[in-house]
């Protein structure tokens, strides 16, 4: 458990596929050495069993990905991959919250007490930028907690989530009424005069806890929801799951390929700040002893890109 939460905000997953042609010729009456088959079969045998267990991550960013299926109350509709506010006129409260890290009671409780605080501050839309649990019924209880009809919340899976987890938590969601929209399905919030571009997952498998149930974007994808961006009128932003490179007391911190392409106005993030807690600090570890990689690091912050480390 992480304590309390961090406060500031047909895709499919595939298995490798082995293609092994196997031809075994009769001809003139001879026969194969008898040792050749079995050594063929257990070949095509290991082949299946590691193409079982090989999977690429889900694709957080593509042009063909379904569009999400939740219902919103208005002033909110949702039409293919954006959200809209109809009164544009209204000024918008904006909560931000990750790293919340499972569904341990400590931490629903503490959910609980920010739910009601954002009901005093009247929020108007909730972003949950990853980290909030990683199987079905944690994020289920950790969504749901915050789901409330006056304000959405959209969801991006972060370096915790499984996909498969998320989407049946979602499914079991909405199914009660609550609007919880997929972050990975749902590519812009339309604000009137600002646009919100969201960006999930991470850039490596790597970084994620669940392998290859996770999700991950690519650099090009990145770029060209960076370039689309841009070209909104009014205030950018950009809602990521993992943070952009900066300097932290002269080490590099966060990934290079967040902080290309053009100018946009604001960037909020996971949090970067406190290190993992044990939970995640044993699932990084173990990740890390198989991939001999650095453990993924919690990430929250914000800042502008048009004036980098701006206070924002």
């Amino acid at each position: 458990m992480r304590g309390e939460p961090q406060v500031d905000t047909s895709p499919v997953s595939r298995s490798a596929s082995v293609g092994v042609a196997v031809l075994l010729a009769a001809c003139g009456g001879k026969k194969p050495p008898a040792s050749a088959a079995p050594r063929i079969a257990n070949a095509l045998a290991a082949a299946l069993v590691a193409a079982d267990h090989t999977k690429a991550p889900w694709r957080c960013i593509a042009e063909d990905l379904p569009e999400p299926n939740a219902t919103v109350a208005e002033p909110w509709t949702l039409a293919g991959n954006t959200l809209h506010r109809a009164d544009k006129d209204h000024d918008l409260t904006i909560a931000v919250i990750a790293d919340a890290g499972g569904a341990d009671p400590k931490t629903l409780a503490a959910l609980g007490r920010l739910r009601a605080k954002l009901d005093e501050a009247h929020a108007d839309l909730v972003l949950a930028l990853g980290g909030m649990g990683t199987t079905q019924a944690e994020l289920e209880a950790t969504l749901g907690v915050l789901a409330k009809a006056s304000s959405p919340v959209v969801a991006l899976p972060g370096d915790l989530e499984s996909v498969a987890g998320e989407t049946a938590a979602l499914a079991a969601l909405t199914a009660k009424g609550h609007p919880v929209l997929d972050g990975r399905l749902l590519r812009w919030i339309d604000l009137g005069d600002a646009t919100i571009a969201l960006l999930p997952g991470a850039g490596s498998s790597l970084r994620l806890a669940v392998g290859g149930d996770g999700c991950a974007w690519q650099a090009d994808d990145v770029l060209q929801i960076y370039q689309q961006l841009a070209a909104k009128p009014g205030l950018r932003i950009a809602a990521l799951a993992e943070s952009p490179r900066e300097d932290r007391g002269g080490e590099a911190s966060g990934e290079a390929e967040l902080s290309n392409g053009p100018a946009i106005d604001l960037v909020v993030h996971g949090p970067t700040q406190p290190a993992p807690s044990p939970r995640d600090r044993a699932v990084a570890t173990e990740r890390a002893r198989t991939s001999r990689q650095a453990p993924p690091m919690r990430r929250h912050g914000c800042r502008s890109r048009t004036r980098p480390r701006r206070a924002c």
